[in-house]
């Protein structure tokens, strides 16, 4: 019986990318890390573009996390710098339940 892959998906967030999708290098970078350095166990099940606004980057966090089918990895790039606007960190510590720093 085959095992079934486990599923991750890239979450790109960024005003830039969501723009212009062809500016985005880091899920080009972090697909091929699944493809060629996951031994086989993973897929990459969505790869999301969105803007750099807490509201969205929570809805896409929520969307791939919960519910019937969910991911396994959520891997974010992107909005953890010192501009203005940028903010992932904030957007997405409400949302997490079981906090693990140096992880998360």
């Amino acid at each position: 019986m085959e095992k079934s892959k486990l599923k991750a998906t890239i979450l790109i967030i960024s005003d830039t990318a969501f723009q212009d999708p062809t500016t985005d290098k880091a899920g080009d970078i972090l697909s091929d890390v699944f493809t060629n350095e996951g031994n086989g166990q993973w897929t990459v099940d969505d790869r999301k573009i969105v803007p750099d606004d807490i509201l969205t980057i929570q809805q896409a966090v929520s969307t791939s996390c919960d519910g019937e089918d969910h991911v396994n990895l959520l891997i974010t790039t992107g909005g953890t710098g010192f501009a203005v606007k940028d903010n992932t960190p904030e957007a997405i510590n409400p949302l997490i339940h079981r906090h693990a720093p140096g992880l998360v």
